[in-house]
């Protein structure tokens, strides 16, 4: 009988970090099939909940007692430009900016606005925003804007998500007064899932 995991990603964890070698490697050590599905972290809860997935992999602490919370990887969100902008903006620089920002009420978009909060900012401090859906969206955003250093297309974003084009040059991160914006991904599962053998070999797998 063929070993099927059924995963729930959020869309940075599910488009930029899985794919590939770990999906590839996660599925030689089950010996099985891995089915993967990428979803905004609210509804892998609710799905890792009812049992459409055996594991979910977020990237907002939305905490539900009905689960099991294991801390995976620490991820930083940071400014993301087409050119580089230094390694800290200040305020009268956001003021000078075009900001792609994540829909209101989304997981992100909260962590940023308490971050802005906390340093006597808010997204009406930039020059102007635009809402996009998700990580993807902002980040193809800037790889299409115009390189413009005294206005800039900028996001807020995972740098794990942009690795590959950090180390090409082709985008550049600056921090917000020289201050990261850390984060927690963690991998849940339900605390009534049966086969504690399968969810083992996934959280050691991840959990190197």
């Amino acid at each position: 009988m063929v070993v099927k995991i059924r995963l729930g990603a959020s869309q940075t964890i599910g488009s930029y970090i899985l794919p590939g070698e770990p999906l590839t490697e996660l599925s030689e050590i089950i010996n099985g099939q891995i089915k993967l599905t990428i979803l905004n972290c609210d509804k892998i809860i609710e799905g890792v909940k009812s049992g459409i997935f055996d594991v979910g992999l977020i990237e907002s602490a939305i905490f539900d007692d009905a689960l099991i919370y294991t801390k995976w990887i620490e991820d930083e969100l940071v400014v993301c430009s087409k050119t580089s902008l230094g390694e800290s903006i200040d305020k009268e620089m956001i003021g000078q900016c075009q900001l792609l920002c994540r829909r209101e009420l989304s997981p992100t978009r909260l962590l940023i606005t308490n971050f802005f909060k906390e340093h006597g900012l808010s997204y009406h401090h930039f020059g102007s925003l635009m809402e996009v859906d998700n990580a993807i969206s902002a980040i193809q955003g800037i790889k299409w804007s115009k390189p413009n250093r005294l206005n800039p297309t900028v996001t807020i974003v995972s740098r794990l998500a942009i690795e590959d084009e950090l180390k090409r040059k082709e985008l550049y991160f600056s921090r917000i007064n020289r201050t990261p914006i850390h984060r927690d991904f963690y991998i849940i599962h339900n605390k009534k899932h049966k086969d504690t053998g399968k969810i083992e070999k996934i959280l050691n797998y991840f959990i190197k």
